[in-house]
C-alpha cells in the first residue's frame, strides 16, 4: 500500500473526446480539483496548473501502464494543489519538466516525444500554464542514438497556443 502513497491525491481522467489538435487526451488531474476550489492569491507568479500525458499517434493508447509513467515523471510534484492552498511557480517546474522528457527519452521507451506547455489561468484571472507529454512509444526498449527525438511531421509544430518547450529548436 505505501509504495502508492505518492498516487493517493492524483487521479488519471482519460478523455476520449479529440482535443483541438485532433487528438485525445491522458489527463493527469487532481483529486482536489473537485474539492472545495481555492483560487490563488491574485498576486501570485505564472503557476503550474496541470499535467498531461498524451500518446496522439497510438489513438491515445498507452502501450505500458501509466501508473509507470505517472511515477516516472517528476513533474507531478510541481502540479498546485487547490484544495491544499498550495501553489508552485511555473518557474520552479520548468527545469523539472526539462529533466523529465531527458530521462524519458533516453530510457529508450520511446521512439518519439516531445513536450508542449499551453496557457491555462485561473477563474480569478491568475496565470496558469498546463504542461502536456506527448509520447509516441517503441514495443521494445531501444537505447536513442540521437540527442534529441524527432516528433512525426505532423506534430513538429506546436499547435496553436502551445509553446514547444522539448526537443529544443533545431539550429
Amino acid at each position: 500500500m505505501a509504495r502508492f502513497s505518492a498516487l493517493s491525491y492524483l487521479m488519471i481522467v482519460v478523455h476520449l473526446s479529440a482535443s483541438a489538435s485532433g487528438c485525445a487526451t491522458t489527463k493527469i488531474a487532481r483529486l482536489d480539483d473537485d474539492a472545495q476550489v481555492q483560487q490563488p492569491p491574485a498576486e501570485s507568479p505564472l503557476l503550474m496548473t496541470t499535467l498531461e500525458l498524451r500518446f496522439p499517434t497510438q489513438g491515445n493508447r498507452a502501450l505500458r501502464e501509466i501508473r509507470t509513467y505517472v511515477m516516472q515523471a517528476e513533474t507531478r510534484r510541481y502540479v498546485s494543489l487547490r484544495s491544499r492552498g498550495r501553489w508552485v511557480p511555473y518557474g520552479e517546474a520548468e527545469p523539472v519538466i526539462l529533466d523529465d522528457a531527458e530521462r524519458f527519452w533516453k530510457s529508450g521507451q520511446f521512439e518519439s516525444l516531445w513536450v508542449d506547455a499551453l496557457e491555462d489561468p485561473y477563474e480569478n484571472g491568475v496565470a496558469g500554464k498546463r504542461v502536456i507529454f506527448n509520447f509516441v512509444e517503441q514495443t521494445d526498449t531501444v537505447i536513442p542514438t540521437a540527442d534529441y527525438p524527432t516528433p512525426p511531421p505532423e506534430y513538429r509544430q506546436p499547435p496553436p497556443g502551445h509553446e514547444r518547450l522539448y526537443p529544443p529548436p533545431e539550429g
